[in-house]
């Protein structure tokens, strides 16, 4: 059985989510146990057998997994497609579940305090810089002050180190880096993504603490290289 990640979020009752550990799942090799990933290089039939799984512990049937490409594209899923060419999705259909899969990169899930609409968002330091955030809440029909976002598992500032180049990217954001003794700068992307959120009148915002670099039960692609990836996944009781 593919265990959940203990991650709390206040959310309505009609809503409900699951973070994926990796304890336990049939990918093998690099990839144990639980990846959720066609193209990182598991063997298929495991991923698929991880998805099924999945659907079965959580009584769902529809999952829209995300093509992501470190974009900021964003699409409103009216109806059900099992991958669709984004990184950032919602609906308001109550038979569509939204998954996000990551792996260091910041996987966020928004649902409304009515419970009428889900949505995920994929979002690395490419993401960011596109402000993917911010689009996906212009494009959403919602006031802002009904809304919950949870920021989950990701990597700490402490494991992410970048080059001068990406500093410079993010000139408003400079308080969330610190210059280390190797010349080079420790990017704080978690606390990046709440700045966004708190300047567009976001709130209800839940951050998980949790570093994937760390986490012995979350993969990482900065620590691992070859490795899989952990499903964030909300969707309609």
């Amino acid at each position: 059985m593919i265990k959940k990640y203990n991650v709390s979020w206040d959310i309505p009752s009609n809503i409900s989510y699951f973070i994926s550990s990796n304890e336990t799942g049939y990918s093998r090799g690099n990839f144990k146990y639980a990846n959720f990933s066609y193209s990182v290089g598991d063997n298929n039939l495991a991923v698929s057998k991880n998805i099924e799984e999945l659907k079965k512990i959580n009584h769902i049937n529809k999952i829209s997994f995300m093509n992501q490409s470190h974009s900021n594209k964003i699409k409103k899923i009216i109806y059900y497609k099992s991958k669709v060419n984004y990184d950032a999705i919602y609906t308001y259909n109550t038979n569509i579940s939204c998954a996000v899969i990551t792996a260091d990169c910041i996987p966020i899930l928004i649902t409304n305090t009515s419970g009428s609409m889900i949505g995920c968002i994929h979002a690395g330091w490419r993401g960011l810089k596109l402000e993917i955030i911010q689009k996906f809440f212009d494009s959403i029909p919602e006031d802002k002050s009904n809304l919950k976002v949870l920021i989950g598992p990701c990597i700490s500032k402490k494991r992410y180190e970048v080059d001068h180049k990406i500093f410079r990217e993010f000139k408003s954001y400079k308080k969330f880096f610190s210059k280390n003794k190797r010349g080079r700068y420790n990017m704080d992307i978690r606390l990046i993504a709440h700045d966004i959120l708190s300047q567009l009148g976001i709130t209800d915002v839940t951050i998980s603490s949790k570093c994937t670099y760390d986490d012995q039960n979350l993969y990482s692609y900065r620590k691992d290289k070859l490795t899989g990836r952990f499903v964030s996944l909300i969707w309609f009781k």
